[in-house]
């Protein structure tokens, strides 16, 4: 199963894990890599040191391409010099504008993978020379936009000029990468799936949690940011509903006016592992995950539930 993703990326499946900050890991970006698939490490919230250190573990376990994801909106100037300066291979870019970074990353021989939530800044990311565009819905979790994934798909492949684009947000299996595909895209990035494996350095109640979940089980809000006194343009927080939650989704106001003591709370409940408090980040795709699984096994059986399921869909034509 090869797309123009799997040129572009130099990857040998159309699957891409999301960087999703400090909760990714060497193991974890490694066992995507050599499965096939791209693996990113998040460098949002992640110090330059460790950073440096993490991307050399990395090629310790693979010598097979993989990414870091920065956050533009949060951009970490030190840590986005380790990655040039590392050599990575592929930048991931979100939340923001990636045409200042593009042609310093292909001049240093990178290719460039950016997210949008709209199909006008997919126009814009292909306007600028991105490499591949991931269009990702507000079914996804942690940080996501407003328009439903398969809505933003289609739109955002038709603004993207022919710049592949992969689709990201409620996608966990071999149908959805599958219906994807059909729809035009060139590829999936999945969170949450790889959030339940054994690689992701996430607290096993977190894991468990994803595990036990149903599609009703995620809350979208501007509370946690604004308890935490980040500001992310156009980006709501999607996590499984807990306490926290239940106490302030409704009330982002009220969070924004409580900011010193929620954000010392949440910064507790995270080192402590305190998920009733601190919200454990997940896509709406949790209703399709029900087990822990190895990264490396997720990225073998998607490929292989999609090839079935796009040969069963010969029998309607």
């Amino acid at each position: 199963m090869r797309t123009r993703v799997c040129d572009v990326l130099d990857i040998d499946v159309p699957i891409a894990q999301a960087g999703m900050s400090t909760f990714t890991s060497p193991a974890l970006v490694a066992a995507v890599a050599n499965a096939g698939a791209l693996g990113i490490l998040g460098a949002l919230l992640r110090p330059a040191a460790q950073l440096r250190a993490d991307i050399r573990r990395i090629r310790e376990l693979t010598d097979r391409p993989f990414a870091v994801n920065h956050v533009l909106a949060h951009l970490n100037a030190e840590a986005l010099e380790v990655t040039f300066e590392e050599q990575v291979p592929i930048l991931s870019l979100a939340w923001g504008d990636p045409a200042a970074l593009v042609t310093r990353a292909h001049d240093a021989g990178m290719r460039v993978v950016h997210q949008v939530t709209t199909a006008s800044a997919a126009a814009h990311a292909a306007d600028v020379g991105v490499d591949v565009i991931v269009a990702q819905g507000t079914d996804g979790g942690g940080h996501v936009g407003m328009i439903g994934t398969f809505a933003l798909l289609p739109a955002a492949i038709d603004a993207a000029f022919g710049v592949p684009v992969m689709a990201a947000g409620g996608i966990a299996d071999g149908r959805g990468l599958a219906a994807a595909l059909a729809m035009g895209a060139e590829g999936v990035l999945m969170g949450t799936r790889f959030l339940a494996t054994p690689e992701a350095p996430i607290a096993d109640a977190w894991r468990q949690g994803i595990v036990a979940a149903d599609e009703t089980a995620t809350v979208r809000t501007a509370a946690f940011d604004r308890a935490l006194q980040m500001d992310w343009p156009g980006a709501e927080v999607r996590a499984l509903r807990n306490r926290f939650l239940e106490e302030w989704a409704l009330r982002p106001d009220a969070a924004a006016q409580h900011a010193a003591e929620l954000r010392a709370s949440l910064g507790r409940a995270l080192a402590s592992g305190d998920f009733d408090w601190f919200p454990p980040m997940a896509g709406q795709s949790c209703a399709l995950i029900t087990s822990v699984e190895p990264a490396a096994e997720i990225v073998r059986r998607i490929v292989a539930e999609a090839e079935t399921v796009l040969r069963g869909l010969g029998r309607y034509v």
